[in-house]
């Protein structure tokens, strides 16, 4: 294996994925935008290139002599839906075509999706990646249409795609915030409880390398998550004994997660800042059932997440500690 590209590489989930392709001998091209912040990924002996994944022009050397491409690059947070479709669906069309036109004989693409992209269960019954998908928001969609441009370069090399569900780990800042609350004291549910299968990061890492040097694996949509599924007021127990801090368990009826998203949508506008709460995020964060059927990823791959959210929750408290995050 000649070198692997990663966009997105100095995000929180690229950094992971490029730490466990370093720590199998994997030379890693890091894709990087000239304004890319390179905390997480300063010291690691990774090749820097600069590019965007809408900026055709700027992909052909990215892609050039390397073997395997993963593209984890991607909008979570935006002021205007359209922009998740042109970063999440159009970056991953251009990089496909860069890699046509450029380095057609690469051996693998890797594409890092979301089960945001399928939407939630519709019972207690976890769903398989047969399940017809049905996204609750704008970044969902864009999601979804990722998947179905990457999955139509499948005649040309194999295409992995890779749903994994509610990330959290070392480095995350966008479940940080459910870990503040817990440390103010409140576990709060929503409307009830629910739910849910978590990711640890870098479990997921561990799944793409696996995907790497499993030769063999057709292309094909994956679900990776813990096989566990965890209850909101579960979960917030499990950080509220990581942080030995007690917490009140409190229910926020979904009308009131609602108005909260529209009132922070007009708060991103004024300050012209994209949020990750919002509307849609709350309509996701309503919904009972976000449960995942990971047999088929078991059967193919041979990959079974072996951090359960108690240990992963734990690291993850450790390093917001040591940096100073919580």
């Amino acid at each position: 294996m000649k070198e692997i590209l990663v966009t997105g590489a100095n995000g929180f989930v690229g950094s992971h994925i490029c730490e466990a392709l370093l720590e199998r001998g994997v030379a890693v091209r890091a894709l990087v935008r000239k304004t890319s912040d390179l905390t997480n990924i300063r010291g690691l002996p990774v090749k820097l290139v600069y590019g965007d994944l809408n900026d055709s022009s700027s992909l052909r050397d990215a892609v050039r002599g390397v073997d395997i491409v993963i593209n984890n690059a991607g909008l979570t947070k935006a002021l205007r839906n359209d922009d998740f479709e042109k970063v999440n669906a159009g970056g991953t069309k251009n990089i496909l075509e860069a890699i046509t036109n450029h380095n057609p004989a690469i051996s693998r693409f890797i594409q890092i999706s979301s089960t945001a992209a399928c939407g939630p269960a519709p019972s207690a019954t976890p769903i398989s990646e047969n399940h017809p998908p049905n996204p609750l928001t704008a970044y969902g969609r864009s999601k979804l249409a990722s998947e179905k441009i990457a999955l139509t370069y499948e005649a040309k090399f194999p295409v992995v795609v890779f749903r994994p569900s509610a990330i959290y780990g070392p480095r995350d800042s966008e479940m940080l915030s459910f870990f503040k609350t817990v440390k103010f004291g409140i576990k709060p549910t929503f409307g009830g409880d629910s739910y849910i299968n978590f990711t640890y990061v870098k479990d997921l890492a561990q799944a793409i390398v696996k995907a790497i040097e499993a030769l063999t694996m057709s292309s094909g949509i994956y679900f990776i998550m813990e096989k566990k599924s965890y209850a909101y007021s579960e979960a917030g127990d499990i950080i509220s004994e990581a942080l030995g801090r007690k917490a009140l368990d409190i229910n926020i009826p979904a009308s009131i997660l609602s108005i909260a998203g529209k009132l922070a949508e007009e708060f991103a506008r004024l300050q012209k800042k994209p949020m990750v709460f919002s509307s849609d995020k709350a309509r996701e964060i309503v919904q009972r059932y976000w449960l995942f059927d990971t047999s088929k990823i078991e059967k193919e791959l041979g990959f079974v997440a072996p951090t359960d959210f108690r240990t992963g929750v734990a690291e993850t408290v450790a390093w917001y500690k040591k940096e100073g995050w919580l």
